[in-house]
């Protein structure tokens, strides 16, 4: 197996929830019929709950859910799978027996007022109301569930079926190849996460007139404690990164940089630097990957590679980046030296930029 599927693995969340919506298709020929029209063309879903204040609170928990995996995971496939290093593996785990105790509550409260639901509704939908569009108790409890799947990273090292040596060596490049593109695109993901959140961190401290929140500090200090965790290729660049952030970002109070206005606008500074250089760093990885899918193909070995023998320091063989939105990036005129010195005449003093 090689190094890279003994540090992570392969993972999934699947959640499940009842829409309480249904397909009327009596109405939706009615309505074509009334319009001539070909019913093919439109169709008629009605809201089998007028009211149901427990069913939202399990969608609500369910995004809570995807919102701590997505946070804790990197992107693998577009098929749900996601990268979790070895490290948070029993951390992930622990919390989502936690977060399945809770659902499977959250369930049980929802059962309970079900048939009230149910009894409220019928007369709003007096005509359209039917009563084999409402499960039982029992039929409707498996319409819910959460479940999480794990699976090793795949190698070509592994794959053996009844083929041709030369064959074999042809799919298992394939699949190492994969890997590694899979493992640059993570890489490239962890860049982008913590500029997001350093970027908002700068414009929020930049803007005077922005009131500060703690979840704005929040958020960076846990991307700077997480990203290290992530760094399943170990890029020195990132690990160094996120001991800068946590240096020369997190060492202040929300109440200390609320309170003092220069140490405010020197903070501002330092990460609107970081911002700038994270955002060259993401500039540069995806002219590299523009390239390299440009490029000839490369010349193949004569046994299957193990992803972990390449570095992944600058990922490039990965699909594109998706950049934010120009107006959601920071100004080129937003240097560390403008925010101080746009911040030092709105204050009132004369400030210097920060080293």
């Amino acid at each position: 197996m090689s190094a890279i599927a003994e540090k992570a693995m392969l993972v999934a969340v699947h959640i499940s929830i009842w829409t309480a919506r249904k397909h009327d298709r009596a109405v939706s020929k009615e309505v074509a019929v009334t319009h001539n029209s070909e019913e093919k063309l439109g169709r008629f879903n009605k809201r089998l709950l007028a009211e149901g204040t427990k069913l939202e609170a399990i969608q609500t928990l369910a995004g809570k859910i995807r919102n701590y995996f997505y946070q804790n995971t990197l992107p693998w496939s577009d098929e749900g799978l996601r990268i979790l290093p070895a490290d948070l593996y029993f951390d992930l785990t622990s919390k989502m027996r936690d977060f399945e105790q809770e659902f499977h509550s959250a369930v049980d409260d929802f059962l309970v007022e079900y048939p009230e639901y149910v009894r409220s509704t019928r007369p709003l939908l007096n005509g359209l109301f039917r009563e084999e569009d409402y499960p039982d108790a029992d039929k409707l409890r498996e319409k819910f569930g959460v479940k999480l799947e794990v699976l090793p990273i795949p190698s070509g090292a592994d794959f053996r079926v009844q083929l041709s040596e030369e064959q074999k060596t042809l799919i298992a490049e394939k699949i190492d190849a994969n890997v590694r593109e899979s493992l640059a695109r993570s890489n490239r993901d962890l860049w982008f996460r913590m500029y997001e959140v350093v970027s908002h961190f700068a414009k929020r401290l930049g803007d005077p007139d922005a009131r500060l929140y703690a979840s704005v500090f929040t958020k960076v200090a846990e991307m700077a404690e997480i990203l290290p965790k992530l760094n399943i290729t170990n890029d020195p660049a990132l690990n160094v990164l996120a001991e800068q952030v946590k240096t020369q970002l997190c060492q202040f109070s929300v109440s200390s940089l609320r309170d003092n206005d220069r140490l405010r606008a020197e903070t501002a500074a330092k990460a609107a630097t970081l911002a700038r250089q994270m955002d060259t760093t993401l500039a540069e990885l995806s002219r590299s990957s523009e390239t390299e899918r440009s490029a000839a193909p490369v010349e193949t070995t004569a046994g299957p590679a193990d992803p972990a023998d390449v570095p992944v320091t600058t990922p490039a063989a990965a699909a594109p980046l998706l950049f934010p939105a120009a107006e959601t990036r920071l100004a080129p005129e937003e240097s560390a030296d403008a925010i101080v010195t746009r911040m030092s005449a709105y204050m009132g003093y004369a400030g210097a930029a920060c080293a």
